[in-house]
């Protein structure tokens, strides 16, 4: 594993298959550093992320949209303004934002397979923090090709599904209001200052490229309560397919 400060990304040599779903001959994670938010910045902070990640990630030239953090002015990003891309990432904030609000009650984002539940639906995916009144979760992006292989003769055909690249976002959301301004503006501070290095640093991981197919392929945003579930439920392809969607230019 490779590190730099902000983020971890590392090389994996696997070909695990399980399901239909294989991880590429080479494919690389990478893991943020931890994202404190306030509850009612969430939304912006996980929004900024999701969005340069798919931006940069887009297979072909896509006409740039800045955007900026309503709750940190001084962040701009590039949005992947494409209307499959865009709804996706809204309805994965919007789940989230629901999980941070309700964290630590069943009523909350993800499932067991780490996938993101229809707006609304109850499952279980933020975990408790050390953080007095904080939860925690890890958002995960992963990219992977879709490939169809003939068996028997040609009559039949399976879809195989194979990660070459995933992202791992670690975000602790403070539900607990803030007792004063100073504090408040403190912890933004904290927030803008992690989402600042996130940036940067995503923009110099992306940098990599030798392992990203020629081919279109195809994105899901999932959700998992800890690290270890994150690193392994998402390196097996878990759910995979049942809501991605293409990125495209």
């Amino acid at each position: 594993m490779l590190g730099t400060t902000g983020i971890a990304s590392g090389s994996v040599v696997s070909a695990v298959s399980t399901g239909g779903v294989v991880t590429a001959a080479s494919w690389k994670e990478h893991l943020l550093d931890e994202i404190p938010v306030a509850a009612e910045d969430v939304g912006d902070a996980v929004t900024c992320l999701l969005h340069t990640i798919l931006f940069t990630r887009a297979p072909g030239p896509v006409r740039p949209s800045e955007a900026t953090c309503q709750a940190f002015p001084n962040i701009t990003y590039a949005l992947c303004a494409v209307g499959d891309v865009s709804r996706k990432v809204d309805h994965a904030v919007r789940s989230f934002e629901e999980a941070a609000v309700l964290g630590g009650s069943s009523y909350v984002m993800g499932t067991s397979s780490g996938m993101v539940p229809a707006y609304g639906q109850p499952s279980k995916a933020f975990g408790t923090s050390n953080v007095r009144g904080a939860n925690s979760g890890y958002i995960v992006v992963t990219f992977f090709e879709r490939k169809v292989k003939k068996a028997l003769f040609g009559l039949m055909s399976n879809e195989e599904k194979t990660v070459f690249e995933k992202w791992i976002i670690p975000v602790t959301v403070t539900s607990s209001p803030a007792a004063s301004q100073e504090e408040r503006e403190l912890c933004a501070g904290e927030t803008e200052a992690a989402l600042q290095n996130a940036l940067l640093h995503i923009l110099t991981a992306v940098q990599s490229i030798e392992h990203i197919p020629v081919a279109m392929y195809d994105f899901e945003i999932t959700t998992f309560n800890s690290l270890e579930d994150a690193q392994v439920g998402s390196s097996y392809g878990g759910g995979l397919g049942n809501g991605s969607v293409r990125l495209m230019p």
